[in-house]
């Protein structure tokens, strides 16, 4: 019960992200729907939202990180995706079945073992895995009909653009058609030098 409720916190968190920074683009006159590239159809919507490893850091040391996770943190492209059923069967998240690519290259998605060890290097406290974990999109999952799911992807930190194809299986035993999202030159974007 209590990681639902986490879980119910950190998309609540993440939908505030996207509603905040829509807001934002309607004030400053950007006529875009979403706060980040997108692909919409009657089937599904799915936003990326890239962030700087300053956004990053800053939003795991509120949730209190150690310095140390920190300075992994400020090294990879974060990714927030966001992602919604809007058809009336059952649409499967896979990621196994998304293509990362930058420069013509396949890329890795970082997922848990990758963090996994990294964590364990340093030491890293239960409870901070715990909610690094509860933050990241799940790697698997069935959608039901007006159903959300959102959370981070990470990427190398050494990635300037990536492009995506991510596929979704439809249907209640995924026997249903394919749908199929292309995103190209996506930007990881860096923290700005000081002046």
């Amino acid at each position: 019960m209590r990681i639902r409720r986490q879980i119910l916190i950190a998309l609540q968190s993440l939908c505030g992200a996207l509603m905040g920074a829509l807001m934002a683009s309607s004030a400053f006159g950007i006529d875009q729907p979403y706060p980040g590239p997108y692909v919409e159809n009657d089937d599904l919507l799915m936003v990326l939202i890239p962030h700087t490893p300053e956004q990053m850091a800053a939003f795991y040391e509120a949730r209190g990180f150690p310095d140390a996770a920190l300075k992994l943190i400020r090294n990879y492209c974060f990714v927030t995706v966001h992602i919604e059923n809007r058809s009336q069967r059952v649409i499967w998240l896979e990621t196994a079945n998304w293509r990362f690519s930058a420069d013509n290259q396949p890329l890795q998605r970082l997922g848990k073992d990758f963090w996994t060890s990294r964590w364990n290097e340093i030491d890293l406290p239960l409870a901070n895995r715990s909610t690094f974990g509860w933050t990241q999109l799940p790697a698997q999952r069935d959608l039901h009909p007006d159903e959300p799911v959102g959370g981070n992807i990470v990427l190398d930190g050494s990635v300037k653009e990536f492009s995506l194809e991510a596929q979704f299986l439809t249907g209640k035993h995924k026997r249903g058609d394919a749908l199929v999202f292309r995103f190209q030159d996506i930007n990881c974007p860096r923290d700005e030098a000081p002046r």
